[in-house]
């Protein structure tokens, strides 16, 4: 009895043994069929085309730049490739500022706003479809001058930024700018009473960098190294500012919500001569569309001449908007015998402005047609290694084309002045 026990207990043994190991190999076989299965599908995503869609069968790729400014046309293509490409139709998807020319195999347009825009093509033909898609990055254009008010009057110049890295195909990566800043006394005398600079880097609507700040506090010039600047871009055109003083951990925000001045053509004509807005006793330049030269006719000592040369921006990319003439970069400033520290209220504007191989940019305030009258400021650095590292100094054009605009009168400058003054 017991040896029949035991035999029926193996037999047992033995056919859940078998039982266990066929089910295992049948859900092995099954897994293999579902990854197998799997494998062969796309994933409905980039140029290897849509869900079970191979590629030689139909294919689509979007190529172009990525990365823009907000007045820069854009401007992308597309190929269709694969069997069924000739059968293809392209439908797109993005920003409704931009136009699909299907024939063409284009996306193109402008005006876009600061920020991200994914844009994606589906080429379709029969049963078979393939996509693709690019995030276009928007970065805003910051240059141009602002204003604000409060118990001190700020105004704020950028430059327009600029393409500082780009990659093995010529395309942007990133793009850098700089800003001047300054607030003035609300009082009759309107003297500056603080003057600053950052290079920022620009990243879709806001900017971000460092920079510099001079004041005088208790009698005494400070300069300050502003850290954590940060300009964010706003649709009304405004812009906001915050920083802080690495020295003295005091945080500032400011709101500049007023436009600058009325808009300059890149094509003004700035040549002829200008008398400084500041003081009498300064010498005068004489610009053409490249240089600025000082001269300190009828000047016993020269004082602040200046010597630099004018770097237009390109327009040639610009397609948003007719391109803003009033702000030209400054190269290869060379200035002497400037120091106006001793003078009541300049020290901070003007300051030690005497140094060479200095840069910075020209803001055209306000420029006329019927009498030729331009005034601009010339912001300029000369580095940290400078106890008086930044300043800003004011002209008027007195002589244009040999005779007297309209402002020279104001100066003291007679038709006979402009006649020995105009090469």
């Amino acid at each position: 009895m017991q040896s029949l026990v035991g035999r029926l207990r193996e037999t047992l043994k033995s056919g859940w043994r078998r039982f266990f190991l066929a089910a295992f190999g049948f859900l092995l076989l099954g897994g293999c069929g579902v990854g197998s299965g799997g494998s062969d599908s796309g994933n409905g995503s980039g140029a290897g085309g849509g869900s079970g869609t191979p590629p030689e069968q139909l294919s689509i790729k979007l190529e172009g730049q990525a990365k823009y400014r907000a007045d820069e046309g854009v401007s992308l293509s597309y190929t269709v490739s694969g069997n069924s490409a000739a059968s293809a139709t392209v439908t797109y998807d993005g920003p409704v500022e931009l136009n699909h020319d299907a024939e063409k195999k284009t996306i193109s347009g402008d005006a876009l706003l600061p920020g991200t825009h994914p844009v994606k093509v589906t080429a379709t033909a029969a049963d078979y479809s393939a996509e693709d898609e690019i995030t276009l990055f928007i970065d805003a254009n910051f240059g141009g001058q602002y204003g604000s008010g409060g118990e001190s009057q700020f105004s704020l110049t950028m430059g327009r930024s600029q393409v500082t890295e780009t990659d093995e195909n010529n395309y942007v990566l990133t793009r850098s700018g700089t800003l001047y800043w300054y607030s003035q006394a609300t009082d009759a005398t309107e003297f500056v009473n603080l003057l600053c600079v950052a290079d920022v880097e620009v990243n879709g609507d806001q900017a971000s960098g460092s920079g510099l700040c001079k004041e005088v506090v208790d009698d005494e010039l400070k300069v300050r190294t502003v850290t954590g600047l940060l300009v964010t871009y706003k649709e009304t055109g405004a812009l906001g500012l915050t920083y802080s003083y690495e020295e003295t951990d005091e945080s500032f925000d400011v709101d500049f919500s007023v436009a600058g001045e009325a808009y300059v053509s890149p094509d003004l004509d700035l040549s002829g001569i200008y008398r400084s807005a500041l003081l009498e006793n300064l010498d005068y330049l004489n610009v053409t569309q490249n240089n600025i030269a000082g001269d300190s006719y009828n000047l016993e000592t020269p004082r602040c001449g200046i010597t630099a040369t004018l770097s237009r921006y390109d327009t040639e990319l610009i397609t948003a908007t007719e391109g803003d003439g009033s702000i030209i970069p400054a190269e290869a400033i060379s200035i002497d015998n400037c120091d106006l520290t001793s003078q009541t209220g300049y020290a901070v504007s003007v300051g030690d402005a005497t140094g060479s191989g200095q840069s910075g940019l020209m803001l055209i305030l306000q420029s006329g047609i019927s009498d030729s009258v331009v005034r601009f400021d010339l912001y300029t650095r000369r580095g940290s290694e400078y106890t008086d590292p930044l300043s800003k100094l004011r002209y008027a054009r007195v002589c244009y084309e040999g005779a007297p605009t309209s402002q020279a009168a104001v100066y003291g400058v007679a038709e006979s002045d402009c006649e020995a003054l105009t090469p």
